[in-house]
């Protein structure tokens, strides 16, 4: 209960920071938004750090839809460095759409096994870069076709001396290098990108991580993301997402589908659960109380598996929770939303923007 209060004071405090913050510098072209960095998510507890918003359009016409950079410099209660750098880049009338990530983490996370094969909780260490770009290009109204490129290269600097990985026998567990590219396909017909009444987003992704590209493993990676969202009524919006991952061949283990994180499947530890199939699907209600507050209720349900056996115990993995939102940016309805989650144990989220 402690624990649950903190979180509700300090989240109810950056709400009141980012606020302060969001008409800090405009003009009609550009949006910088000066944001004290504070978020709260269980693979780093707290994070603190500084920020900044960059919203804008290439194209200044009501056609074109805004694009944004946000940067990212943040150290977490858990002694982790995250410099995050997200991209989305949108061309005169939509034509050529970009979106990416570039970022370099100093972080740790917790291993529990694959699959059915659980192993007692053990934490490790890595350092890695991180680089991925999408670029599309619009092919009839709301449909994007393009190609995409991912690097990842992790270092670990620590294992847990009576765990599994520290024996190198898990595919990855002694460090690796992934460069893959594939290609993409994108169909979005969503009102807004930061906060969707109605539309649908539907993205179908594809990486070849081979000796080609300069990766030290081989293997295959599908991705899809369905999302469907719908104005119930003034105040009451529905969402639900659904998406997929399948990996094929030498996998590493923190390439695979995992269960967890703010994004999906809230109230699990990322990477509670992994394998190399994963499939889940969550909803949303998105509430309008008063002003800029808001709040939402989310369930989600996922499988998991791998080609010989799919889907796997522990069979349904289920999930369910609420959460608070206000509007810091009301013209683009960027919301700041925390999120307490419900699976395997209860969870907290402080961040900004929707889960999806």
């Amino acid at each position: 209960m402690k624990k649950l209060l903190l979180f509700i004071s300090l989240t109810f405090y950056f709400f009141s920071a980012y606020a302060a913050n969001t008409d800090s510098v405009k003009n009609k072209k550009l949006h910088v938004i000066p944001v004290p960095v504070f978020y709260y998510v269980p693979e780093t507890r707290f994070a603190f750090g500084a920020g900044a918003s960059f919203t804008f359009k290439l194209n200044h016409d009501s056609a074109t839809n805004y694009s944004d950079i946000l940067g990212v410099a943040a150290y977490t209660q858990n002694n982790q460095i995250v410099l995050y750098a997200p991209i989305e880049l949108y061309s005169k009338n939509n034509l050529y759409y970009l979106d990416g990530e570039l970022g370099f983490y100093k972080y740790s996370y917790y291993y529990w096994g694959i699959g059915t094969e659980r192993v007692n909780k053990e934490l490790f260490e890595i350092i890695y870069p991180r680089v991925i770009l999408n670029g599309y290009r619009k092919l009839f109204s709301n449909i994007y076709a393009g190609i995409d490129y991912n690097f990842q290269s992790d270092k670990f600097i620590q294992y847990d001396a009576s765990g599994v990985l520290i024996n190198g026998e898990v595919t990855g567990s002694k460090g690796y290098s992934a460069s893959g590219a594939g290609i993409d396909l994108l169909y979005d017909s969503r009102d807004s990108i930061f906060f969707p009444t109605k539309g649908l987003f539907i993205r179908i992704t594809s990486y070849d991580y081979s000796n080609i590209f300069g990766s030290t493993l081989n293997f295959q990676k599908i991705t899809t993301d369905f999302s469907w969202y719908k104005k119930i009524s003034r105040s009451f919006i529905l969402a639900v997402n659904q998406r997929n991952q399948f990996t094929f061949g030498d996998v590493p283990f923190d390439q695979m589908g995992l269960v967890g994180g703010s994004k999906q499947m809230r109230g699990y530890y990322y990477g509670y659960y992994r394998d190399k199939f994963l499939t889940l699907l969550q909803a949303e209600a998105r509430v309008h109380i008063h002003g800029p507050w808001g709040f939402a209720v989310f369930g989600a349900s996922a499988l998991i598996g791998h080609p010989g056996m799919f889907p796997d115990a522990p069979g349904l993995i289920l999930a369910e929770g609420v959460g608070l939102r206000y509007n810091a940016n009301r013209k683009q309805h960027i919301n700041i939303r925390g999120d307490v989650g419900y699976g395997n144990t209860v969870e907290y989220y402080l961040s900004v923007e929707e889960a999806f």
